[in-house]
C-alpha cells in the first residue's frame, strides 16, 4: 500500500513547481475537478481551465511565491500566508488548500 504524500508536502510541491515556471509539474498537484477561488473575478474549476489561467503567467518567469507561515489542520487542510512577487512589486495572500487523495481539491486566496 502506498501512503499517500501529507497535505503539507502537496502544498509545497505545488509551490515549487510555481516557482520553476513548470506548469506540467504544477498542475500535477491538483484535482481534475479542482476549484479554484480568489484569484478571479469567478471560480476556475477544472485542471484545463487552470492551465488556461497560470500557463501564460508561468511562462513569463516573472513570478515567484514565498509561503512565509503555514499551519495544518487535519489531515487534509493547509492554510498559509504567502507572498507572490513579480516585476510590478508584491502581494500577500491568505490561501487555503484542501488536499485528498494526493492532489489538492479546492483553493481559496485572500489578497490583502
Amino acid at each position: 500500500m502506498t501512503q499517500q504524500p501529507t497535505a503539507h508536502a502537496v502544498v509545497t510541491e505545488q509551490v515549487d513547481a510555481f516557482n520553476a515556471h513548470d506548469l506540467e509539474r504544477f498542475l500535477a498537484t491538483y484535482a481534475q475537478d479542482v476549484v479554484v477561488v480568489g484569484v478571479t473575478p469567478e471560480p476556475i474549476v477544472g485542471k484545463d481551465a487552470l492551465r488556461a489561467f497560470y500557463g501564460p503567467r508561468l511562462a513569463t518567469g516573472d513570478v515567484h511565491c514565498t509561503i512565509d507561515a503555514s499551519v495544518a489542520y487535519g489531515d487534509r487542510w493547509v492554510v498559509a500566508r504567502e507572498i507572490v512577487s513579480t516585476s510590478n512589486g508584491s502581494g500577500e495572500t491568505i490561501a487555503t488548500f484542501e488536499v485528498q487523495d494526493g492532489v489538492i481539491t479546492r483553493a481559496s486566496m485572500l489578497k490583502a
